[in-house]
């Protein structure tokens, strides 16, 4: 797997929960009932997703570009 890096998390309230948005991988979202708890799953939620985007860099159709 890839090597550990910052990732950034917005937290907001949401009624009465709290949810998380990883700024890099917006797919990774997570919520809670306190923010300690969204930002736990907001962490699993940037796991999986990582794991995820490591499988698809064995692709055949990937491109890489610079912007």
């Amino acid at each position: 797997m890839s090597e550990k890096r910052d990732y950034n998390i917005l937290l907001k309230k949401d009624g009465k929960f709290y949810v998380g948005q990883c700024l890099e991988i917006p797919q990774a979202r997570g919520q809670g009932d306190t923010k300690a708890e969204a930002i736990d799953d907001t962490k699993k939620a940037i796991k999986i997703c990582k794991s995820y985007l490591e499988s698809k860099k064995s692709s055949s159709n990937l491109v890489t570009v610079s912007v």
